[in-house]
């Protein structure tokens, strides 16, 4: 397994589960800050346009809350969500929810201010569901690394991988040895892209830098998220409380300026000034004094669909698009199926449609 964040140990550990033999190398350690699977928290819904995703996030939840339990580790902060946007962006939702026999409510600005009282009235009507909030990512990933090592997942970090040879079996050279295995996930991050060009299958994969902003907010901590679903090709925003913080949000987009070699970004003072300006006009009843912001990569497809399909004794797990922490545990089965010879789901396949164009992180606009 080459990758220790969020889709290396979910995968890590659901293959150990099932028996295999499996060591982790990662570059850094999981969760550092130089990573994808850095920081305190992430958002979890159920509203997604394509079914599949409804259904993984609803996989996810009961698995987060299992790992919750079995662990001793508080991971979920369920809270729901509130969704607005144009009427035929909400209608997808709703559309996809009720595909998969789950339930979005269509409220009145009315009733949304009820749930969310710091919403504005201009806000207009939208979607609220239960099945949604944050779930605590540095927590989580703590959990899921100690599930791992007890299932007897051997991890080696910090440790470089430099070279990934491949036939029918795989050499991965390290600075400080050799492995050889039957087969080889690599789920690199934003580091994948270069370990696949070596293997002659590049990817239209763009590393961009993304940046959050948790705000001195205690009183925002019980509410729900909000997702304002943007226009086609716009960028939307999306918040949710953090526990011991108060209140995270973001653009739903990435930018120019990721760097294989740097460890770490300063935060854009001119983002965080158009998120709080956002805030004024949509949650203008809401706290608005700035904690942090962090910034940190993820790796954009051309359709922000992920990918997860297998070359001979390589498997593929990369192009978070900035959506893949949240379903967590839910991803290891997704992967150890394929590391199997499970065909893998059309929608994460090499040779879907929508992997076939080129995106540069100045496109990369996440789910």
């Amino acid at each position: 397994m080459i990758g220790g964040g969020v889709f290396g140990l979910a995968a890590a550990l659901e293959l150990a589960r099932r028996g295999n033999a499996v060591t982790v190398i990662d570059r850094f350690g999981s969760g550092h800050p130089a990573t994808s699977s850095t920081g305190a928290s992430r958002s979890i819904r159920i509203a997604y346009t394509e079914p599949l995703y409804v259904e993984l996030a609803r996989r996810a939840i009961e698995r987060w809350g299992q790992l919750e339990e079995q662990s001793g580790i508080r991971i979920l902060h369920l809270t729901g969500q509130v969704d607005i946007g144009p009427a035929p962006a909400l209608e997808a939702l709703v559309a996809a929810a009720e595909a998969t026999g789950s339930g979005l409510e269509r409220c009145s600005n009315r009733r949304l201010r009820e749930v969310l009282p710091e919403l504005a009235s201009s806000a207009g009507d939208g979607l609220f569901h239960r099945e949604a909030g944050t779930v605590l990512a540095e927590a989580g990933l703590q959990a899921l690394g100690r599930a791992a090592a007890d299932a007897g997942v051997k991890v080696l970090a910090p440790e470089r991988v430099t070279e990934v040879e491949a036939g029918d079996r795989v050499r991965v050279t390290t600075a400080a040895r050799t492995l050889e295995a039957d087969r080889a996930v690599i789920a690199a991050g934003p580091w994948s892209g270069a370990l696949l060009d070596s293997l002659g299958m590049s990817l239209p994969l763009a590393p961009a830098v993304g940046q959050v902003t948790f705000l001195d907010a205690p009183s925002m901590v019980d509410r729900p998220g909000v997702v304002t679903w943007p226009e086609p090709g716009s960028a939307g925003i999306y918040s949710h409380p953090v526990p011991g913080v108060g209140y995270k949000i973001a653009f739903d987009a990435g930018s120019e300026g990721w760097d294989p070699d740097v460890e770490g970004w300063e935060p854009d003072a001119d983002e965080e000034r158009r998120l709080l300006e956002w805030m004024e006009r949509r949650l203008p009843g809401a706290p608005r004094s700035v904690a942090y912001s962090q910034r940190h990569p993820w790796t954009m497809t051309p359709d922000s669909d992920w990918v997860i399909d297998r070359r001979g004794a390589v498997v593929l797990a990369c192009g978070c698009s900035g959506h893949a922490f949240k379903f967590g545990p839910a991803l290891g089965p997704l992967v150890a199926d394929v590391v199997e010879g499970t065909d893998p789901e059309p929608l994460f396949r090499l040779g879907r449609p929508g992997l076939q164009r080129s995106v540069s992180a100045a496109d990369a606009i996440a789910r």
